[in-house]
């Protein structure tokens, strides 16, 4: 059995299995784990007053890939991920490809998180972007050890962590949505439809982390009954704290102050409410935060590596394990993730992961339209979810076509050398 999260790893040992709240929790805290406080401010720079309109949107299009991930898994009945449905599917070359797409997306999530701790962390401390980039780089080195040492989050910990992140979001939101005043939101559209659209797909990365749930199917209570239901429940709760914190924030602060402080957006606005107490409980959110979506990103991700390499589709150095542990992949995600995070700015990280998981989910809804839709009503939800991933994908490549060429410059190459080093791999395992 393999097993994909520090949670379910954490649970099995104990003789347990992950019941509904437990599922929900970790689908919750994976979104949630560099989401709002990473892309707050770059949504509302692309969408302004109808930024909350681009994170439903976003929810959407994550709802849909949810349902399509559900009927997925439960079509499989046993844990796995896209790389093991398309392989069930009679598509293992389809597969290989999309487990390359999803470890790059990974990493880059990685880096999202990381450079999300570094600049809260030196934000707080009035430090340079140099201590950022130090602290961005030792937070997984941290989180290397850990994983080295296999040492696994207990529950206890997870559930902590879900709460605080969630008392100090819903806290500082709470104060800003008491002064509502829809006067700081007019007018609506004041960055029009198209930055709303735009901002929908830049940063969907914000709702990856519940895909990650149907590989601990096998670790679930009632799989059949409560993996649909942690993703269809995890999502709109997400959903509704995206939409809840953007709308306190914009209420505390105006748009114009939180883009221009974008990499640490949500400590402006914990500023704005309490002074030094509200800055340092954003800071004190968003590091939990992202160190933990940090470790189970790392874990999930090296033993996906080890799980793709162990069939063939990546090279076996990669993949190898010492005592047990992907000790390669482990090293080797950090050190990809840590380059990156080196960054000037998050634009870049952020449109990456989103442009990573947009195809996959859209792959992953078209798959569920081809092979389990079991009604035309179904079937055309899934082609919904597939177009809408496209439609997003569009958007964000044109987006960064007309408003940030380098960082498409950047995605492009990295792509290169991602279809490169595949077709290279194959050449040497076919030799």
């Amino acid at each position: 059995m393999r097993r994909h999260h520090p949670r379910a790893e954490h649970r099995a040992r104990a003789g347990g299995k992950l019941g509904l709240r437990e599922s929900i929790s970790m689908a919750v805290g994976g979104m949630i784990g560099g989401g709002i406080f990473s892309v707050l401010g770059l949504t509302i720079a692309l969408a302004g007053h109808l930024a909350f309109v681009s994170f439903l949107l976003g929810a959407v299009i994550a709802g849909l890939s949810a349902h399509a991930f559900a009927r997925l898994a439960d079509r499989s009945q046993r844990s796995g991920g896209p790389f093991t449905y398309l392989r069930d599917a009679g598509h293992p070359r389809a597969g290989a490809w999309i487990a390359w797409l999803l470890i790059v997306g990974y990493v880059f999530a990685l880096a999202v998180y990381s450079f999300t701790f570094g600049h809260y962390l030196a934000n707080a401390l009035g430090a340079s972007a140099g201590v950022a980039r130090a602290a961005s780089v030792a937070i997984l080195l941290t989180f290397v050890a850990i994983n080295l040492r296999g040492v696994v989050t207990s529950g206890l910990v997870e559930d902590v962590v879900v709460f605080t992140k969630l008392a100090i979001l819903g806290g500082i939101a709470a104060i800003g949505v008491a002064g509502f005043s829809a006067a700081r939101l007019e007018p609506l559209d004041n960055e029009g439809v198209l930055g709303v659209l735009l901002g929908a797909g830049v940063i969907f990365v914000a709702y990856e982390g519940f895909e990650l749930l149907p590989y601990d199917y096998e670790d679930i209570d009632r799989p059949r009954r409560n993996l649909p239901l942690a993703l269809y429940v995890s999502v709109a709760a997400v959903a509704a704290i995206y939409v809840i914190v953007t709308i306190g924030s914009q209420m505390l602060l105006p748009d114009s102050a939180i883009a221009a402080q974008k990499e640490v957006a949500f400590a402006a606005a914990g500023q704005e409410a309490l002074g030094t107490a509200g800055l340092w409980a954003a800071t004190v959110g968003a590091l939990f935060s992202t160190a933990s979506a940090i470790n189970a990103t790392l874990f999930s991700t090296a033993r996906l590596v080890r799980d793709v390499g162990a069939a063939g589709e990546l090279p076996a150095t990669v993949a190898r394990e010492r005592r047990g542990l992907p000790a390669g992949a482990i090293a080797g995600l950090a050190t990809a993730a840590a380059a990156f995070a080196m960054l000037p700015g998050i634009t870049e990280l952020v449109s990456f992961g989103s442009l990573a998981f947009l195809v996959v989910f859209g792959l992953i809804n078209y798959l569920h339209a081809r092979r389990t839709a079991e009604s035309p009503a179904d079937r055309r939800l899934a082609y919904a979810g597939a177009a809408a991933c496209l439609a997003a994908t569009v958007g964000l490549v044109y987006y960064l076509a007309t408003e940030d060429p380098v960082a498409l410059v950047l995605i492009a190459a990295t792509s290169v050398l991602v279809v490169v080093g595949r077709i290279a791999f194959q050449r040497s395992a076919r030799g």
